[in-house]
């Protein structure tokens, strides 16, 4: 069971791109084969609709152009003056009657109207009736009288009338049991009637004959106004709940044109006659239309399940080709901090992306196992350059003490002036030593320059002035230690060691969010001088500050230096930082280091 989840999950790349495989080439795939089908067989049903409509457009011109011509027949007939005069009996006897009428009869159907679908019949009220053809029992005046339609015609003002009558023809000539039937009566104008005509038209047998002629096989049906068959040209029962009115149809064709509906594999198309409120009806069966179609729509399923079911063995075998390199990948990546990083993947048997995979991670572990090598190595000199730094902080330690000693020394013995410079060199040691802040108050800050400037006031003889302007609301602001002690030992010592009467000025100002140290001299300028006589080590004052700077403050720290007509202006520029304290109190001098 476990097999088969890992088979089956979804984490695993090999399944995953398989399912992708399905999901955007296969499934797609299969949907638009199955949308094309589905297309063609919409536009082959659209196109049979349309040829149906035609066939029946046609069907119902030619039976609309059969009842007129019928129509100017009986009119015909009314008004020949040779059947005129034989109603009214000044054509002869019966014989010579029958004779003209069968003449006429005969006449029409070989020359007017040639169909073998349309008998006529004529009674004269006088118990006589004259046909053009052989009715399955003989007719009289009684058997015309029977209609309602009839007795109605010669009694009101209606002249002609169609109804849908019974068929009294003989079976061999129509099987037919109704058929349309024009009833019009003879009258002179403003006479009685005196002659009752019938038309009858075998629609059964017209349907079919017409069906013929039509290159589209399929069946037709004629419905009454009840939706009911009338005539059919197919043996096979047509279901008039099968028949859908107009607006109901389920599949449309164009805004211009008409509709059909499907059924029971059957394509229906109907048209209706306003003049009979009959409808004509095509029925096509879809088989006929789709049986091709089905055999290669089902070939060419079978076609893709099998090229499927390869494409997935293939599918298989290529992705655990690919995947088997990742998998031995993960496995030297699970066991490469087990085995400190001695790890790595035989390049032999791959080629291409995966030799540059294989590659890539041989060089990742050998890099990790020079980076631990490096810093095992930077480690072990951190450890000795921090014991350094402890031994080395114990040589300043005892020199404090004995800078202490020899202040009290010099006040034993009344030599104040070097009990004050042993004080100033004091707060000076006592500043660098602590190393465990890197940004001073810029008060302490300017505590430190006083001092060293009154360190160097004995030596020079107060030869030069300092003059210190802050900002307020900047004595708080941090400043990195002992930052502007270098920059005034270099104007003391480049500008002013060799000009009697120098100032230094000490500017402090905020500039937006930075902070911007001053310190200018106006002293013989920079580079001028000349390296003093017997300086052993190269100045760091500058350099030095320069580096901490960057170190502390990366690109935003910056330190310029801006030769005057008369001295020297250095400008240090860093951000600006306020850190007002709780409280003030409390001095730092040599008595308290020394303890």
């Amino acid at each position: 069971m476990k097999g088969i989840t890992g088979f089956f999950a979804l984490s695993s790349l090999k399944n995953r791109l398989f399912l992708a495989f399905l999901l955007l080439i296969f499934l797609p795939y299969a949907l638009l084969q199955l949308y094309n089908y589905s297309q063609i067989e919409l536009a082959l049903k659209r196109q049979v609709s349309r040829q149906n409509m035609q066939q029946l457009e046609q069907l119902k011109i030619r039976f609309e152009d059969l009842r007129s011509t019928v129509f100017r027949i009986a009119i015909l007939l009314e008004k020949d003056p040779s059947i005129t005069d034989a109603l009214s009996g000044e054509g002869g006897g019966e014989e010579v009657r029958t004779k003209l009428l069968e003449d006429k009869f005969n006449e029409i159907t070989g020359r007017i109207l040639p169909s073998p679908f349309v008998y006529y019949a004529l009674a004269d009220l006088h118990g006589h009736v004259y046909t053009s053809y052989h009715p399955a029992k003989p007719l009289s005046e009684a058997a015309f009288l029977i209609n309602p339609e009839t007795r109605e015609l010669l009694r009101g003002p209606l002249t002609y009338r169609w109804v849908n009558a019974p068929n009294d023809l003989d079976a061999s000539d129509s099987k037919n049991p109704r058929l349309l039937t024009l009833y019009s009566s003879f009258a002179e104008e403003g006479g009685p009637p005196r002659a009752l005509l019938r038309i009858s038209i075998d629609f059964q047998a017209w349907l079919s004959s017409m069906a013929r002629t039509f290159p589209l096989l399929q069946d037709f049906y004629i419905l009454d106004e009840r939706g009911r068959p009338l005539a059919a040209t197919a043996e096979q029962t047509f279901d008039p709940a099968s028949v859908r009115p107009p607006g109901s149809y389920a599949y449309t064709l164009q805004d211009d044109e008409d509709a059909y509906w499907i059924e029971d594999a059957y394509l229906y198309n109907r048209v209706d006659m306003p003049t009979t409120q009959w409808g004509l009806i095509s029925r096509f069966p879809l088989h006929l239309l789709f049986g091709d179609i089905e055999h290669l729509k089902n070939r060419t399923l079978t076609t893709l399940l099998l090229s499927t079911v390869l494409f997935v063995l293939i599918t298989f075998l290529i992705l655990s080709r690919i995947t088997r390199p990742l998998r031995l990948l993960q496995h030297k990546m699970a066991e490469i901090v087990d085995r400190r990083f001695n790890a790595s993947i035989p390049t032999k048997s791959y080629s291409g992306e995966v030799l540059a995979l294989a590659q890539s991670f041989n060089n990742m572990a050998a890099d990790l196992r020079m980076l631990v090598s490096r810093l095992k190595s930077e480690e072990r000199q951190k450890e000795a350059v921090r014991f350094q730094v402890l031994l080395s902080q114990m040589n300043p330690h005892f020199l404090l003490n004995t800078l202490n000693t020899v202040k009290w020394n010099a006040l034993s013995r009344g030599d104040e002036v070097t009990a004050d410079i042993c004080q100033s060199l004091g707060r000076l040691l006592e500043t660098g030593l602590n190393v465990s802040a890197d940004l001073l108050h810029l008060k302490e800050e300017l505590e430190l320059v006083e001092a060293y400037v009154s360190i160097q006031s004995y030596r020079y003889e107060r030869q030069f002035q300092v003059q210190i302007e802050v900002e307020p609301g900047l004595h708080y602001a941090l400043v990195p230690k002992l930052s502007l002690q270098p920059l005034v030992e270099n104007a003391i010592f480049h500008g002013l060691a060799a000009k009697q009467d120098g100032t230094i000025r000490i500017r402090v100002y905020a500039e937006g969010k930075q902070c911007v140290l001053e310190v200018e001299d106006d002293g013989v300028g920079f580079g001028r001088t000349q390296p003093q006589a017997g300086r052993k080590r190269k100045g760091i004052g500058l350099t030095n500050v320069q580096e901490r700077l960057e170190l502390l403050f990366k690109r935003d720290g910056k330190l310029e230096i801006q030769p005057l007509a008369e001295g020297t202006l250095v400008r240090l520029t860093f951000p600006l930082l306020v850190a007002a304290p709780y409280e003030e109190g409390g001095e730092n001098h040599v008595e308290r280091a020394a303890r």
